[in-house]
């Protein structure tokens, strides 16, 4: 049975522990290959995921091929319910950005879950509203920052997944200099340029796979200024 009273631990922006077997219950394990695509742009919304372990890209393609990197997602997270609660098409890709184990969600096998644990439902709408509002952060922040901003800003935005409590101003974010340019739309060069300033003024120490948030108030200065 399912404690009421912990359906937002450490962060809502993550599934919690406890409901992990709720959507084992109702979906499968799915598993791909860094790059492999997991569904296209304007494929029918049937399913949605869960991310057990691994990380994944969710991107965008233009008419003339042109790739936009949305976001990319970690274990803990959900992608795809948007379009499929709507019973809607696809409005963006998603591939493995690495190995990644997922449960594959089908809306019908869920609905009895829902209406049996509320905290379950709430979530589902947490969710939906928060990949909404950091959708418009995210194409603020493109279209009228330059890349050294975009660079703070992102490493402000992934401390929320990063940070063991919410107070925490000293974390790690295990995201590589070229996770961090699609993110923000530049080229890996040019992040790693920016990363260096930020050591230089002691705001990040760089470490393999790895940067280390030392002094989140300054960052916040800078990407906020």
């Amino acid at each position: 049975m399912l404690n009421h009273n912990k359906g937002f631990q450490k962060s809502s922006i993550e599934i919690s522990k406890n409901l992990y077997k709720i959507f084992e219950k109702a979906g499968t394990i799915q598993k791909y290959k860094k790059n492999e695509i997991i569904y296209f742009q304007e494929d029918l919304a049937e399913k949605f995921y869960l991310i057990k372990s691994g990380r994944v890209r969710i991107f965008l393609v233009s008419k003339e091929g042109t790739e936009l990197t949305v976001e990319i997602l970690r274990q803990g997270r959900l992608f795809g319910e948007s379009s499929c609660f709507s019973y809607a098409s696809r409005l963006t890709s998603v591939s493995a950005a690495t190995d990644v184990e997922l449960i594959s969600v089908d809306l019908e096998r869920l609905f009895p879950y829902l209406t049996k644990y509320p905290e379950l439902m709430i979530q589902m709408f947490y969710f939906m509203s928060f990949t909404i509002h950091n959708l418009a952060t995210q194409i603020n922040t493109m279209a009228f920052f330059k890349a050294d901003k975009k660079v703070a800003q992102i490493l402000i935005r992934l401390g929320v997944y990063f940070k063991e409590n919410k107070n925490d101003t000293i974390y790690s974010i295990d995201y590589t200099h070229e996770e961090v340019a699609q993110l923000i739309g530049s080229c890996r060069v040019t992040v790693t340029k920016i990363l260096n300033d930020f050591e230089k003024q002691n705001w990040v120490k760089l470490e393999y796979r790895n940067i280390k948030i030392i002094n989140e108030k300054k960052l916040k200065e800078f990407a906020f200024s």
